[in-house]
């Protein structure tokens, strides 16, 4: 009877490690959502209008810049879909990763956002829509737009790092 018990105990341990690891397993695979698809993620929603990929300068402040490679230029609709507020922390950020798995990070003085407060940022009102402008300097190459919500924020002296979920669009080929 002790060595039944010692092997159901056994089997059971075995049986939750192999789920628990099925579990981390999946949270690595990001779901990726064609370019047109609306996404409602972690109560946002999410569409892709517009993009537009540019080898001519931008007009900035009444001043041409012009890309080191290629502008990817991504208009999105974004939708606060709680009953309050999603602060400033909480919000979602964007890069493209290209082929080799590479971030990009949106250029921040060529790229905006129709949620504006005092420092530039503000929180997502609730039940409200808004448009952000993403402007990307880029190689020429495929991408997925990466959307990245953090659910866990940690400040120190050293700066602050976001724990959270993200899936990808399919941005396609540029060229």
């Amino acid at each position: 009877m002790r060595g039944n018990m010692k092997i159901t105990k056994f089997f059971a341990a075995a049986l939750l490690t192999a789920f628990l690891a099925s579990c981390a397993h999946m949270g690595d695979k990001a779901p990726v959502h064609p370019v047109k698809d609306t996404v409602l993620f972690d109560g946002i929603e999410f569409k892709v209008n517009s993009r537009e990929y540019r080898y001519s300068p931008l007009s900035v402040s009444g001043k041409q810049v012009a890309p080191e490679e290629l502008f990817v230029i991504l208009e999105l609709s974004l939708k606060n879909s709680y009953n309050s507020p999603v602060p400033v922390q909480f919000q979602p950020r964007f890069t493209l990763v290209d082929g080799s798995g590479r971030e990009h990070a949106p250029e921040k003085e060529l790229s905006s956002s129709t949620a504006k407060g005092a420092n530039g940022a503000a929180e997502l009102a609730p039940r409200t829509a808004y448009t952000k402008r993403l402007v990307f300097d880029v190689p020429e190459g495929s991408y997925r737009l990466r959307v990245f919500t953090p659910v866990v924020v940690k400040t120190g002296p050293e700066g602050g790092t976001f724990q959270g979920r993200f899936f990808y669009y399919d941005i396609g080929p540029l060229r």
